[in-house]
């Protein structure tokens, strides 16, 4: 089909092709008024000690002491993935469970703790309750060391994002859909039309 056959066909049929696109921008309008507030919590975790080693050579302290918080840095993002773990958070902050907590070691000494809320407090609670149980996690394995260098965990104020689609992105996606189905209306119609004749 030549593209003036095609251009004659969508004067045609313009009517359903505009009802068409503005029906699916309508919907994205819509969705993106009636959908629920979300709101993405990110916390930073900084490995350091409880106290200093006492070498000889700092600069071997130094080194092993970096090899060493990276490798606890990994035990603590698998413990955020722990079911049990995540659990006793939400828990400690006295709020429904609904997503796991993930994790993400960016760092030697820094981990990445993300989490999604219904509201801003959440985000704070869970954020407290998150250093908390760590920390008293790590508190127990403390208990076994006879040196006083063992870790522990410093926690900054979370960041706390709203999130869900934007209404721009919404209108969008919308409109590229509503494209999709307008073409195939118009030319669905169209078809119909010639087949009656």
């Amino acid at each position: 089909m030549e593209l003036r056959a095609i251009i004659e066909i969508f004067k045609k049929h313009k009517n359903i092709f505009w009802r068409t696109l503005l029906v699916f921008v309508f919907l994205g309008f819509i969705s993106f008024y009636f959908q629920p507030k979300t709101y993405t919590s990110t916390l930073m975790l900084n490995v350091t000690r409880s106290g200093l080693q006492e070498t000889s050579d700092y600069q071997y302290d130094d080194f092993y002491r970096l090899q060493a918080d990276e490798r606890f840095a990994d035990t603590v993002a698998r413990w955020i993935d722990s079911p049990i773990i995540y659990q006793n958070i939400y828990e400690d902050a006295k709020i429904e469970f609904r997503k796991p907590i993930k994790a993400t070691r960016l760092s030697s000494q820094v981990i990445e703790v993300t989490f999604k809320t219904k509201n801003r407090e959440d985000g704070i609670a869970l954020s407290s309750s998150a250093e908390k149980i760590l920390n008293r996690q790590i508190e127990e394995l403390n208990k076994f060391q006879k040196n006083k260098n063992w870790f522990m965990l410093v926690a900054s104020e979370p960041v706390i994002a709203e999130g869900g689609i934007s209404l721009p992105v919404s209108l969008l996606g919308s409109f590229a859909i509503g494209l999709f189905f307008s073409f195939w209306s118009v030319m669905i119609k169209n078809y119909l039309g010639n087949e009656k004749r």
